[in-house]
């Protein structure tokens, strides 16, 4: 599991540098510290990017980020082991870690290999987050103030 925590950490740290990273989780799991609202989502969405307004720190362990949630801040852990799934909103390059992946979801893999598209049981909540993390090497995309949560159907 280190070698796949590592993973994770690499591709985090690739999509951010070239924009917006999805990163999709079991906020159930047991080190995972997100608002109780959210709490018992299996398929928990959040978007990050370098030029978001509010600090956050991505170690090899997880990530470390007080995300705003309705207004009101919460410091959020998110470890890579919960973390099932990280890709580019847009065009879906990303990777899905299998023996991550939530028993209770059931996850499609298309004819072409490169997609999958993910089936949830329980309903799917997307949230849109906030946040900057501090590296020396900045994206390029514009900096708009993107310090706000919204719900994505």
């Amino acid at each position: 599991m280190e070698s796949d925590n590592k993973n994770k950490y690499d591709m985090l740290v690739q999509l951010l540098s070239e924009g917006d990273a999805m990163v999709c989780l079991d906020a159930r799991h047991p080190e995972v510290d997100v608002p109780n609202t959210h709490k018992d989502n299996p398929a928990l969405s959040l978007v990050f990017n370098l030029n978001f307004r509010r600090p956050f720190d991505v170690q090899e362990t997880g990530i470390f980020a007080t995300l705003a949630f309705g207004g009101k801040p919460h410091k959020c852990v998110i470890p890579f082991e919960a973390v099932w799934a990280i890709h580019e909103p847009e065009s879906k390059k990303g990777q899905v870690w299998e023996g991550s992946f939530p028993k209770d979801l059931k996850l499609q893999v298309g004819a072409n290999v490169k997609e999958a598209s993910l089936e949830p049981e329980p309903p799917l909540m997307n949230v849109k987050i906030s946040s900057k993390i501090s590296k020396k090497g900045q994206s390029t995309r514009s900096k708009k103030d993107r310090s706000h949560l919204r719900v994505i159907k």
